[in-house]
């Protein structure tokens, strides 16, 4: 099903392209706000259920944002926003979640080809330590299990298959979902059990380092912080959420000299409680989830209350369907938005 939605979104894209629809939205639309973009990963695969963008969908990407809008920095919107004046019309800024050393060494080069910057949301417990944030770390676990069966606690009684990709795919789903509750040290105990138990040991070298860290800041990118672990901040205690907060903010201080940075919330997964916790921990900014609403304006937003949408990992005539065609109109109108999934 999911394959049949992209490839109609795809199809519905070019047509609004080629029929010159999304040359009368640059036209005739909104020019007042900014987007922010967010991406994941920037390679050719979907490792540990990941999909990601391809750097040459990311490139063609870029060559459309670069020409029909101006790509500001995320400190440059946050500015505006505090300030109450209104950002250039018709801006992006760019974002990437997590800290994935493929964002130093495939989508960095694109960006300054094109002479714009970006700002990474960084898991700082994965640049110390290498480990993918948890659930692509568990992800990889089922993506690659050596066994064709199993059992666990977090499953009950019952003997897990795993004949083929869909049944592990359902079966890493479950999983996510009950782990997404629990503390960390409890959640990472569980990943290690099942790690030992499917005979999988996950990749150590994907995630950016504090030195590749330290190289996009040289290169007058931005960092954020993203947790230490990717939490999902809502779904866990309220003492464990300030602990990840407190500890990324203290990482980003202690590692980069960073303060004051801006906060990504993991998947979303926010309450207004933990975005004025934000502001207390003197995070500079931070994001909330609103599908129905997508520019920045000093109007609508504040510095803690930023509304982001996703990078296709999809062709550019997507993203520019997405940004200047009818789509986000008619989920207005139907009432029908895109579900969020955590990541």
């Amino acid at each position: 099903m999911a394959e049949v939605k992209e490839r109609l979104r795809d199809i519905g894209s070019r047509l609004l392209v080629a029929g010159g629809a999304t040359r009368l939205g640059r036209r005739f639309g909104d020019r007042g706000g900014s987007f922010i973009l967010y991406g994941h990963r920037v390679r050719e695969d979907d490792e540990g259920f990941f999909p990601s963008l391809r750097p040459g969908w990311l490139r063609d990407q870029l060559a459309y944002l670069t020409c029909h809008y101006e790509v500001i920095g995320l400190d440059t919107l946050v500015a505006c926003i505090a300030e109450r004046r209104p950002p250039p019309p018709r801006s992006v800024v760019l974002t990437f979640d997590d800290g994935f050393r493929d964002n130093v060494e495939e989508a960095l080069p694109i960006l300054d080809a094109f002479g714009v910057k970006a700002t990474i949301f960084v898991v700082t417990g994965s640049l110390t330590d290498g480990q993918l944030p948890w659930s692509q770390r568990l992800g990889c676990v089922f993506q690659h299990a050596a066994v064709a069966s199993f059992r666990h606690e977090l499953f009950g009684a019952d003997e897990v298959e795993l004949p083929d990709v869909a049944a592990r795919r359902r079966a890493y789903a479950l999983a996510r979902r009950a782990l997404a509750v629990a503390p960390r040290v409890a959640r990472d105990a569980a990943i290690g059990e099942l790690e030992r138990g499917l005979s999988v040991e996950p990749p150590r070298d994907r995630m950016m380092t504090w030195a590749h860290a330290r190289e996009a800041l040289a290169a007058g990118h931005g960092i954020g912080a993203h947790t230490y672990s990717h939490a999902l901040l809502a779904q866990v205690p309220a003492a464990e959420a300030q602990w990840e907060m407190e500890r990324s903010r203290v990482d980003l201080e202690e590692r980069l000299g960073l303060r004051h940075a801006s906060f990504c919330f993991p998947g979303g997964s926010t309450t207004p409680a933990l975005r004025a916790l934000a502001r207390t921990l003197g995070f500079r900014s931070c994001f909330r989830p609103d599908p129905s609403r997508r520019l920045n304006r000093p109007d609508d937003v504040d510095a803690y209350s930023l509304v982001r949408m996703g990078l296709p990992n999809a062709p550019a005539v997507q993203l520019e369907a997405e940004l200047d065609g009818p789509f986000h109109p008619l989920r207005r109108w139907t009432g029908r938005y895109a579900r969020f999934e955590a990541r």
